[in-house]
């Protein structure tokens, strides 16, 4: 996976069991995030590095939690507007 909107990304993880859940980074756009398979090597090493961009792992049980987190991103970008 890559870079897709915020409405993409929750469509996706609303799909995604919590078995094979996706990871989210933030982009330079507020409005899309990087969104990776969470078990893959290189994304369980960035988690693992709390890389700075990582906003946290998702999947349809947590969607709530995927839905808050990327609102608050968003806003931050829009107050440092």
């Amino acid at each position: 996976m890559t870079v897709v909107t915020l409405i993409e990304a929750t469509e996706r993880i609303m799909t995604t069991a919590a078995s094979r859940p996706l990871a989210a980074f933030r982009t330079d756009n507020p409005r899309q995030v990087d969104l990776v398979f969470a078990h893959t090597v290189v994304t369980q090493n960035k988690i693992r590095e709390v890389h700075e961009d990582y906003l946290g792992t998702f999947h349809r049980d947590n969607l709530h939690v995927a839905r808050k987190v990327f609102q608050e991103y968003f806003d931050r970008f829009q107050v440092a507007a």
